[in-house]
């Protein structure tokens, strides 16, 4: 599902108009990138917990190669899906 595929099933099934839903999404989105960059977490009820985790440097090789090659360390976004969520779609 695309996200103006979202949008559309949200606002036929809530009433409101689709902007009302895109600027809603939007705003989440926003305010996930706020709590992870300040080092928090963002949980949305019956779809999951998203978080950041620092990843450390590491070594990897290139596999056209075989050349070692350095990654350096950086931060990720994490995604735990809910119980109740993985229980449906199981």
């Amino acid at each position: 599902m695309t996200k103006n595929e979202l949008i559309a099933a949200i606002a036929e099934e809530t009433g409101k108009s689709k902007a009302d839903v895109s600027a809603v999404l939007t705003s989440l989105a926003g305010f996930a990138a706020k709590a992870l960059k300040g080092g928090g977490d963002l949980t949305v009820g019956g779809i999951g917990k998203l978080s950041a985790a620092k990843r450390e440097a590491r070594e990897a090789r290139n596999p056209s190669t075989g050349a070692t090659i350095q990654v350096p360390a950086k931060t990720v976004v994490k995604f735990k899906v809910a119980k109740d969520l993985a229980d449906t779609v199981a």
